[in-house]
């Protein structure tokens, strides 16, 4: 059999698993340039299959969820490339709980709401800013706009799911972030703040009646960073100090960090490689699957 028409009916399997369930899980992956992903797929290991098992991927364009096929399916900015999407999918889907992708990205964006885009403007929270900020309720004039657009990804998704006939129900949130906010001390000093309030907003916006679990990875593992990252040994205390098991004021209940030491890193030393990403993914898994089995 040729490796093409072996693709082609894995591709087959994943649709037909897909379209036989009633309830779909549903997992939203949100982030900056580690989450859209400079990985090569070229480089992965030839044990990763072209088509991941039982597993969907929103293509927005098209407006509908299709097979994850690598080299097919464009889940980064550019083809050939792709993010941590590729791991958690491996390490998350199964025949009995095939699972549905959505992933939003926006290279070298804050989450702060005193950043809009790569500028710090400080002070209280403002319209027309670029950045993740979620705002304080819904509809808040403040939100930022990165945050609308990726809300309003997820929400066309999961609307999309509801008109096919499936019940999705979100299981939770995947976050790769934080770089941007790392150059200022006060987004890098209050970043667990700002990770509950985009947890806990994204979830009221999509009307879930639970806390989203939530697993985000620790930003810029290497040691010296670049002399733009001023606040990187506060950023990554927030985040260690923001996962459940930290017994700090702010753990953040049904949220797990994953470190990203010892992750295979481009020559940048800020995004990771193809193998780098293939773990951060699957390491992702393993937390999500954590915090579902607590």
């Amino acid at each position: 059999m040729s490796t093409r028409i072996a693709t082609l009916l894995i591709a087959l399997c994943v649709t037909t698993t897909f379209a036989a369930a009633a309830e779909v899980d549903v997992y939203l992956l949100g982030g900056q340039s580690n989450m859209q992903g400079i990985g090569k797929l070229a480089n992965l290991p030839a044990d990763v299959p072209k088509a991941i098992p039982h597993t969907q991927f929103w293509n927005s364009r098209a407006g509908r969820f299709e097979p994850l096929v690598l080299g097919q399916t464009q889940t980064s900015s550019r083809a050939g490339e792709f993010g941590p999407e590729v791991g958690f999918a491996l390490g998350m889907a199964t025949a009995d709980r095939p699972i549905c992708l959505v992933k939003y990205h926006a290279s070298g964006q804050p989450l702060h709401h005193g950043w809009s885009g790569n500028k710090w403007v400080g002070g209280e929270p403002g319209p027309a800013r670029t950045n993740f900020y979620p705002g304080e309720k819904p509809d808040d004039p403040c939100a930022g706009r990165l945050y609308r657009s990726m809300l309003a990804k997820y929400c066309a998704a999961i609307a999309h799911l509801k008109s096919q006939g499936h019940t999705p129900v979100v299981k939770g949130f995947v976050w790769m972030q934080g770089e941007q906010d790392s150059k200022h001390e006060v987004s890098a000093t209050s970043y667990a703040t700002s990770l509950r309030r985009l947890r806990d907003r994204l979830g009221q916006d999509l009307g879930l009646g639970e806390p989203l679990p939530i697993v985000f990875g620790q930003v810029l593992p290497y040691e010296p960073a670049m002399d733009r990252f001023t606040h990187r040994k506060e950023i990554r205390a927030q985040m260690a100090a923001a996962d459940e098991a930290s017994g700090e004021a702010d753990a953040i209940d049904d949220a797990k960090m994953v470190s990203t030491d010892g992750l295979g890193l481009l020559p940048d030393t800020v995004h990771y490689n193809a193998a780098g990403q293939l773990r951060l993914g699957r390491e992702f898994a393993e937390a999500m699957q954590e915090i579902q089995d607590d």
